[in-house]
């Protein structure tokens, strides 16, 4: 076995082109054998269009001549407006087959979380006896409407009987199987009107095909995603919509167990096909495709989750042989290509493959803030953070300690006077108390805490005599770097930074990388906790492109350029920029930030090709900027972990990051990113090339490093750091 894998090690290696070609074989006879001739021919021209398409706008580009470099300006991030309260009339259709527990179940959630106007259309398509008489005295109860078949029409029949009955402005089918969350109705509306081409929206579910969170199929089916014991529907429908950054992504398809449907398109395409789909099944994906042949949207209201116990009025093999004919009907009706190609969006979309990844550890960082709030509630916490402006490790700084407060713990930040135009201007709005003083203020701020926490090596002997007035106070060093690399050996500031480490009795440190912790022990021979890193995953998130997305304009590459910091290798980058640029001409587009362009430094490093600077920015800027590129780019000669990086690939870019220094925490080789020695510059442009030429690669690692970012949370770290400083109060 060993001899086999050398032998195709040796002819086919990791990530050649005779690799991606053995796997497209390889896939191809997957779809050939298991979906059809057909099936496969409709892909291989989707594929061979897609290239065509690549090869034709890269000519056009080409082509083109080339921009002027010019300072340009990044906005914001916008986020959609949370739910409010609606006041839009709202017709709720159920159709009920029995399962009388489940419809209990539902009907019970949609009274207790429905907020008013809204109106009941029960349908009750043949149940047995005890369901009937159970919604007859529902029905008359809650003031409801309650339609009977005495034999059961199948569900397209009976859901139109309820289409028919409504003139609301929005009426919403909603399966007899589900349990219904706080606010659903209001944060399904919002969505709705968020856009008036959106036509039908639909929530989140455990279990509704691609809008299932946070796994769309399990071994081969599709996935279940059951809750935990420990957590109820209601919890994880307000975590959800804590969670959740409002996208309201499009869809091409919703699924049916909770379709919410604007009147407007009821009076413009009609009712469900029940001719072609009279027994169910099919009809909402028929439905959703004349939606949107007649130009209305589908929208996914990613802040909504309700939960869905799969189909019982309907035994396996007979849910299996009605989704098999559905899918034939629809093939025969519209095109076995439009379907495969609204599913692979489904499926391969960014911005729902952002929501699936986010969601998988919604739970977990629930849990750590019940934890953080158990052990440490009530503690204080001062963070000593003199700087100006926002930058990578203040932001992680301003991470933990919004994460504190979450736990209960009183977490301030002090600062400088000298600072504080420039700190509140930075960080407008900011959600944490911050007191501004001078240094030699510190340490009588400090003793009021129950701990002190230095951020950045002068940090540390600012505090130093505190500890002297109160040897019973917790002094932590929250460390992001090996901060004497910093200075020149030898220089009275390289020694104050190698001294930080040991010069407070019973200092704790705590590191974000293993890479930090191996130059701290190498170097000083202490020990350090390693919390873990992080980053803003509330922030960095894929989101809808403002601009046209590649191939359809030039792809774009972004780099942070600092002048000032020879270890960001500036000059090498833009020289590896520029060999790029000359290379690719118009077909690229180059985003530069971190500097100002009134910078010195910037003046004397390689600059002849076209560029864009973006200039110094905040971090809801750089979420902006990184959500609109393709590829970025980190050649410094090390990393203590990568911030920017992370924050890339959680956005949805490949990133190229240096193989020396703490990157191999979040990094892994031609899966997530690309790992290169940044002290060859040759390396680092192949790197660079191979991203750009081979699609496939670039795609993968894009899609990978959304997953491979998203697990980065804050509330993780910041709990280990909290139990690093008071482990023997627990």
């Amino acid at each position: 076995m060993t001899i086999t894998k050398n032998l195709y090690d040796r002819f086919i290696p990791q990530g050649s082109r005779r690799e991606a070609i053995i796997h497209t074989i390889s896939r191809g006879f997957n779809i050939l054998h298991h979906e059809g001739l057909i099936s496969f021919l409709n892909r291989v021209q989707f594929k061979v269009s897609w290239q065509a398409k690549v090869a034709f706008q890269g000519i056009r580009f080409k082509l083109t001549a080339p921009g002027d470099s010019k300072v340009i300006e990044v906005k914001d991030i916008q986020s959609n407006l949370k739910q409010q309260s609606h006041q839009s009339t709202i017709d709720i259709v159920i159709c009920v087959h029995n399962a009388l527990v489940d419809i209990q179940r539902c009907l019970a959630s949609v009274l207790k979380y429905t907020s008013l106007p809204f109106s009941l259309t029960l349908i009750d398509d043949g149940s047995d006896d005890d369901t009937f008489r159970y919604l007859s005295d529902f029905a008359k109860e809650h003031q409801s409407s309650l339609l009977r078949n005495d034999q059961a029409l199948g569900y397209t029949l009976a859901a139109n009987q309820g289409l028919r009955q409504s003139s609301a402005e929005f009426v919403i089918l909603l399966n007899s199987d589900t349990i219904v969350t706080p606010s659903w109705i209001d944060r399904m509306v919002t969505c709705a009107q968020s856009d008036s081409k959106i036509g039908l929206v639909g929530p989140l579910s455990n279990a509704a095909t691609y809008q299932s969170i946070p796994e769309i199929i399990v071994d081969g089916d599709w996935a279940n995603n059951t809750l935990p014991s420990n957590v109820s529907v209601d919890q994880m429908g307000e975590w959800v919509a804590n969670y959740s950054e409002h996208l309201y992504p499009e869809m091409k398809f919703l699924n049916g167990f909770c379709l919410m449907i604007r009147h407007q398109v009821i009076d413009e395409i009609g009712y469900f096909d029940e001719e072609n789909f009279g027994v169910g099944y099919g009809e909402e994906n028929d439905y959703c495709l004349r939606a949107r042949k007649a130009g209305w949207q589908l929208a996914l209201a990613d802040d909504t989750y309700i939960f869905h116990a799969q189909s019982r009025s309907y035994k396996q093999e007979r849910r299996r042989e009605l989704s098999e004919r559905a899918n034939t009907m629809l093939a025969q009706k519209y095109g076995q290509l439009i379907i495969d190609e609204g599913t692979t969006e489904c499926r391969e979309n960014r911005i729902l493959k952002g929501i699936r990844s986010h969601s998988r550890y919604i739970i977990e960082r629930e849990e750590l803030l019940q934890r953080g709030r158990k052990y440490f509630a009530n503690r204080r916490v001062l963070f000593v953070l003199p700087i100006k402006v926002s930058g990578g490790g203040a932001n992680l700084i301003m991470l933990a300690a919004q994460a504190m407060r979450k736990m209960g713990v009183d977490a301030q930040i002090m600062n400088l006077h000298a600072h504080r135009p420039s700190f509140e201007s930075s960080y407008p709005n900011l959600a944490i108390p911050v007191e501004y003083g001078n240094i030699e203020d510190i340490p009588n701020v400090a003793i009021h805490y129950d701990a002190v926490v230095a951020t950045f090596n002068p940090t540390v002997s600012w505090i130093a005599p505190a500890f002297k007035q109160r040897s019973d106070l917790k002094v932590g060093y929250y460390i992001q770097d090996y901060e004497p690399y910093f200075y020149a050996p030898d220089t009275d500031l390289y020694q104050k930074a190698a001294d930080s480490y040991t010069l407070i009795p019973n200092l704790v440190r705590c590191v974000t990388t293993q890479w930090i912790d191996d130059q701290v022990q190498h170097h000083h021979g202490v020990p350090c906790h390693i919390i873990g890193a992080c980053l803003d995953t509330d922030l960095f998130w894929p989101r809808p492109h403002h601009d046209p997305i590649w191939p359809d304009r030039p792809m774009r590459i972004a780099a942070m350029i600092r002048p000032q910091s020879e270890r960001r290798n500036p000059r090498m980058t833009m020289e590896v920029l520029e060999q790029t640029s000359k290379r690719y001409g118009s077909r690229l587009e180059i985003i530069l930030f971190g500097c100002k362009p009134s910078d010195p430094g910037f003046a004397p490093l390689y600059q002849n090709f076209p560029w864009q600077l973006a200039g110094e920015l905040r971090p809801t800027q750089i979420a902006n900027l990184l959500n609109e590129v393709d590829i970025f780019v980190d050649f410094s000669e090390y990393q203590a972990l990568g911030l920017t990086a992370m924050e890339a690939m959680s956005c949805g870019a490949a990133v190229i990051v240096p193989d020396y220094g703490g990157t191999h925490t979040f990094s892994k080789q031609e899966e997530n990113c690309l790992i290169v020695d940044t002290h060859d510059k040759s390396a680092c442009f192949k790197a660079l090339q191979r991203l750009i030429e081979d699609h496939s690669l670039r795609q993968k690692i894009q899609k990978n490093a959304i997953d491979g970012a998203a697990q980065f949370y804050p509330e993780l770290p910041t709990y280990n750091f909290l139990n690093a400083l008071f482990q023997d109060e627990k």
